[in-house]
């Protein structure tokens, strides 16, 4: 299958659409909580340092302490081409 010129995306074009993805990522995350919390689920949260479950009645129980493994400065970490893993293995 050959690309036309038409849909080659130019460098400037590729990076627009990687500048949304964080606030399309937060957007989509947040209409999920909202979702399972109107359909009466309970949810896990990171909350100061512990996982918790938040109830559909309120009520919030720690399931756990969380620590992160490794702190990554933004920008200080690069996937370079033929190094990403696939989620499906």
């Amino acid at each position: 299958m050959s690309q036309s010129a038409d849909n080659v995306l130019s460098e400037e074009a590729i990076q627009e659409l990687e500048a949304q993805i964080p606030a399309k990522a937060s957007l989509a995350t947040r209409l999920a909580y909202e979702k399972a919390k109107s359909a009466g689920q309970t949810v896990l949260l990171s909350k100061g340092g512990f996982i918790v479950a938040e109830c559909a009645d309120g009520t919030e129980r720690v399931v756990c302490a969380s620590k992160p493994r490794r702190k990554v400065t933004t920008g200080s970490f690069n996937i370079r081409p033929g190094t990403a893993t696939s989620a499906r293995t």
